[in-house]
């Protein structure tokens, strides 16, 4: 199909929003340097034309592409991988936070205030508002262990929240008990993939729920597309439905020719397993025992799958934050 020779392609049925799996693709693509610097993309227009979605759609996954400094929009010459203009954007968002503190410091200057009254009241105010996230309860419930690490683990670098996680098998074990327990918390927070099922669970119509989406890291995908093609891939994970979402995400980025073999068992199999494999991919809550196996002398080269929470997910949840501080 004609999808196939710009390697992409959307699966209707996956829950997740059209315009974020076009968005995973194309940056997984330009990660692994399967379209590299300067490569010009069709118009917006064109590739919803291919993919037969609407152009708003596509205008979505590229605006957030450039916003991440992933491509490059020239004015009547089109979108272009911006190649060495990643590095630009980032300074780019450093340049514009620096001109708004230096226009507040003009503002502050002529109310009456010295640069050291600015510094005070910014370092209050900026305190103050991470107090109020602290005292916000965020539940994350995930279909398996390994997305509960990975969003704790993210959101707690990112904005200091208090997280406690939960197993989507534990709500449908005791949906009366975990329907108690969740009513403690002040917004939920599950993936794009579960919410549905979560929702006909439980109903809490004071309490938001929120479906994000978890994205593996562009360095891992790098490290898995880099891999010779033929090579054995051990995945190792702790279950298996974590086994499938990997395996989704390498098909997605558009890695094949690899020959993944994976388990969730310890010991025998697992040694098994490994010796007969050129590289391992590891969930962050394998590590530990990936260091072991390194100790012993393992050849193999230890990949660790790590991911994290869709950009455009992470503004999402950052507007329910400020809405709930709001409310505070």
């Amino acid at each position: 199909m004609a999808t196939r020779n710009l390697s992409l392609e959307i699966d209707r049925n996956s829950g997740m929003p059209l315009y974020i799996q076009i968005k995973h693709q194309i940056g997984s693509l330009i990660s692994a340097q399967i379209w590299e610097n300067g490569f010009k993309l069709p118009t917006e227009r064109k590739l919803a034309q291919i993919l037969g979605v609407s152009r708003n759609t596509i205008s979505a996954a590229y605006r957030e592409l450039q916003a991440e400094g992933l491509l490059l929009s020239l004015q009547g010459k089109g979108t272009f991988v911006a190649g060495e203009q990643i590095e630009r954007g980032k300074v780019g968002r450093k340049g514009r936070l620096l001109k708004v503190i230096d226009l507040a410091l003009e503002e502050a200057a002529e109310l009456g205030f010295s640069p050291d009254d600015f510094l005070t009241l910014a370092t209050t105010r900026a305190l103050e508002r991470k107090k109020q996230l602290e005292i916000i309860d965020v539940a994350f419930i995930g279909s398996c262990i390994e997305q509960a690490c990975y969003f704790k683990h993210e959101l707690a670098t990112e904005t200091g929240l208090k997280i406690s996680p939960f197993l989507l098998q534990e709500i449908e074990n005791d949906p009366i008990t975990a329907k108690e327990n969740l009513k403690l918390f002040d917004l939920i927070v599950t993936t794009l993939f579960d919410i549905d099922k979560l929702q006909a669970l439980i109903h809490l119509p004071d309490i938001p729920v929120l479906g994000i989406a978890l994205e593996l890291e562009l360095e891992t995908v790098v490290q898995i597309a880099r891999l010779p093609r033929n090579s054995t891939l051990a995945l190792i994970c702790s279950t298996n439905s974590f086994i499938s979402t990997v395996k989704q995400s390498l098909c997605k980025a558009g890695i094949d020719g690899l020959d993944l073999r994976s388990t969730t068992s310890t010991e025998e199999q697992l040694t098994r397993i490994i010796t007969q494999s050129n590289a391992i991919a590891v969930s962050i809550n394998r590590i530990t025992e990936a260091l072991r196996w390194a100790q012993k002398g393992m050849q193999a080269e230890i990949i660790k799958l790590k991911y994290r929470v869709d950009h455009g997910s992470l503004n999402m949840l950052r507007c329910y934050l400020a809405d709930l501080r709001n409310r505070i």
